[in-house]
C-alpha cells in the first residue's frame, strides 16, 4: 500500500475537490471559500502531525478509488473533510464535536437534511467504529471506516512514520502514560476478529495490518523491560 502522502491529492487538489463537492448544493462561492479556509486552518494547526491535510487527501483518494462501490459518495466525502476537524488530544469528545460542526456547515451549504444526518452518523462512528442501524448505506460507512484505518496496512516505513507523527500529537503525555494506552489500542486491534470492516480491505490489507501492529506492539513490550 502506498503511504498516505504518496499518490494522494495535495492541498491544492483538495480545494478543487471541495469546490466541486459543495458546488452541487450551494452557489455561494464566498461561503464555500470561507468554509474551505476553515478546514485548511484546522488541519494545518501546528499540533497536527498525522491528522492533517495529507490524511484527508489519502482518504479522498480512497473515495475516488472505491467510487464504484459507494452508494452516496458525497456523504462519504463530506465525512472525510470533517471527521477530524476538531482534534484535541486532551478531550474524548472530538468526534461528536466534529460532527456538530459538520452539521452546521453543511446546513449553511444547503446540503439536504437526509445527507447531513448521515454525515453526522459517519463522523460519530469514527469514535467506536460501531455500525448503527440508523445508517442508510451500511456498506458506505464500512468503507469510510476502513479508509480511516488504512494506514495500519501501509508499508513498514510509512507505518513507522505514522506512529511517530501520532506520538508527536500526544507529546503532552510522558512515555509512562502514552505507551500503555497505545499498547492497549494495539492489543485490542489484534484481539478483534477483524481489523477492517469490508471483505475487500480484509482480503487486501488485513494480514499486513496485523503484521505492523504486532511489530509495533513487540517494540513497546521490549522497551518496557
Amino acid at each position: 500500500m502506498d503511504t498516505e502522502e504518496a499518490s494522494s491529492p495535495k492541498p491544492d487538489d483538495l480545494r478543487s475537490i471541495w469546490d466541486q463537492l459543495t458546488g452541487r448544493y450551494c452557489n455561494d462561492s464566498e461561503l464555500i471559500t470561507r468554509f474551505y479556509l476553515e478546514i485548511e486552518r484546522k488541519y494545518t494547526s501546528g499540533r497536527r502531525h498525522y491528522h492533517n491535510l495529507y490524511h484527508i487527501a489519502a482518504l479522498l483518494r480512497y473515495c475516488e478509488q472505491f467510487a464504484h462501490a459507494l452508494n452516496d459518495p458525497d456523504v462519504v466525502a463530506f465525512a472525510v473533510f470533517y471527521h477530524d476537524i476538531i482534534y484535541n488530544v486532551l478531550r474524548k469528545d472530538n468526534e461528536p464535536r466534529s460532527a456538530r460542526l459538520a452539521v452546521k456547515r453543511l446546513q449553511a451549504l444547503q446540503v439536504p437534511a437526509e445527507k447531513i444526518a448521515q454525515v453526522k452518523l459517519y463522523i460519530e462512528a469514527t469514535q467506536t467504529h460501531a455500525i448503527t442501524t440508523a445508517v442508510t448505506h451500511t456498506g458506505d460507512l464500512q468503507l469510510f471506516l476502513d479508509f480511516d484505518m488504512s494506514i495500519l496496512a501501509a508499508d513498514w516505513e510509512a507505518y513507522e512514520t505514522y506512529t511517530s507523527q501520532v506520538r508527536k500529537e500526544y507529546r503532552i503525555y510522558p512515555d509512562k502514560l502514552y505507551y500503555p494506552g497505545r499498547k492497549q489500542f494495539l492489543q485490542h486491534c489484534l484481539q478483534t476478529e477483524h481489523i477492517f470492516q469490508t471483505e475487500i480491505f480484509r482480503e487486501r490489507y488485513e494480514e499486513r495490518a496485523k503484521e505492523n501492529i504486532a511489530k509495533e506492539l513487540a517494540w513497546i513490550v521490549k522497551r518496557e523491560t
